[in-house]
């Protein structure tokens, strides 16, 4: 052995010592959580439509939106941003659609044209613009119960609704694709279809069987479908998210709409995407944009950064929902009056009696405000909003357990 060359073996030794326990420390740190999504915030000095609907001694579990902050990428940007100090009209940037192309096709498997995207204030407005930019389209299908602007952007548009009635099953709340297809036969004019996947507020996540049956009915009476497909990273099973527009022929007329806003929780920055590959669709839903309201700035460059830098929030925020969820699911297992559907995706909860016409009342007396199932369509349920604080949720199902 050369001089010293003992110390160099022992300096070895505890190198080596050194990176198993810099790599178990690290290791340890990966599984740790770097987030709190348990911390209460005060929303109502702020002003958030949430907390200041109703008196301040109510449990606000009803608009979607969660209680929680968004990732620490948010508030740099909006702060690199603020400090260039200058607010004046924004046009799209330059990265924005890449982020969205990068992103659909490393979770989502859809590789799309990046001229497909057309950017919109937010996913209510693109529904509205696809019906607009469709005027020979008088018969609307749309799931019942859904989201309210389901009803109501057909009849804002002076359009014929025509419910898609969903039922429980054990994935959340399902259509009879055959029926489906008989409405649209008995039409015999055309039509469009709205479509919610993953499903609010059943959080269904369809199959890619169930997205085939969907594009292969549309395409044989030559329907429009327009897929809000907003809770698409929300998902908290292992099931899989299949975009509408990855499973239509390019060119059928398909318009999938998605946003971070629900995913990254920052629905006031208003900022969707409408993705429509046929060309057609997608220059008549473009020559309404004279009527459509522009993303700010910072609404692009906010969602452009949670594309990007979001996801190891994201990662730990589906683990502290699952644990809501679980907590409403033993409340439910309590409660056998009420049938209580989850399904694999989004922060929602559909409580319905089948009875009463009084729920959201009921829950209101309480002293918890979910949110009425009439809206929805259905006057027996309601819907309840689990991205909150464990705290605030288990105070509020307590509130709903009182007699």
């Amino acid at each position: 052995m050369v001089p010293g060359g003992h110390w160099q073996v022992l300096a070895l030794v505890v190198r080596m010592q050194s990176i198993r326990q810099f790599a178990a420390c690290n290791e340890d740190n990966l599984l740790m959580p770097q987030y709190d999504f348990d911390r209460i915030i005060d929303r109502r000095a702020l002003n958030a439509l949430k907390w200041t609907a109703f008196d301040e001694d109510v449990l606000p579990l009803w608009v979607a939106d969660m209680d929680c902050a968004p990732p620490p990428c948010v508030t740099t940007t909006i702060e690199a941003r603020v400090a260039h100090g200058i607010f004046g009209y924004g046009s799209e940037p330059k990265h924005f659609r890449d982020a969205w192309v990068t992103h659909l096709q490393a979770r989502h498997d859809w590789d799309i044209d990046p001229d497909w995207i057309v950017p919109i204030a937010g996913v209510v407005p693109a529904m509205r613009f696809s019906l607009m930019a469709n005027p020979d389209i008088r018969h609307v299908l749309a799931p019942s119960p859904a989201y309210p602007y389901f009803q109501t952007v057909p009849r804002i548009e002076q359009r014929t609704h025509h419910p898609i009635r969903l039922h429980r099953q054990a994935g959340g709340l399902e259509p009879s694709f055959d029926d489906m297809d008989d409405q649209l036969q008995a039409l015999k004019a055309p039509a469009a279809i709205l479509w919610c996947n993953p499903q609010n507020p059943g959080g269904t996540v369809y199959s890619s069987h169930q997205i085939q049956q969907l594009v292969r009915i549309g395409a044989s009476h030559g329907s429009l479908i327009v897929s809000d497909e907003i809770w698409a990273d929300l998902i908290l099973d292992d099931n899989q998210h299949i975009p509408l527009g990855r499973m239509a022929p390019t060119t059928q007329p398909t318009i999938t709409l998605m946003a971070a806003t629900k995913t990254f929780n920052v629905a006031g920055f208003g900022c969707a995407v409408a993705i429509i590959p046929e060309p057609v669709t997608r220059q008549r839903f473009l020559d309404t944009q004279i009527a459509m309201p522009h993303v700010t700035p910072l609404a692009y460059a906010v969602t452009e950064s949670c594309l990007r830098d979001g996801w190891d929030w994201h990662h730990e925020l589906l683990d502290a929902l699952r644990t809501n969820r679980q907590t409403v699911l033993n409340w439910a297992a309590q409660h056998p009056e009420f049938e209580v559907t989850t399904g694999h995706a989004t922060f929602l909860a559909w409580i319905d009696s089948h009875q009463r016409t009084d729920m959201a009342e009921h829950f209101a007396k309480r002293g918890v405000r979910l949110s009425p199932g009439k809206p929805f369509g259905s006057e027996t349920a309601v819907r309840l909003n689990f991205g909150c604080s464990p705290a605030t949720l288990s105070e509020a199902l307590r509130r709903m357990d009182a007699q």
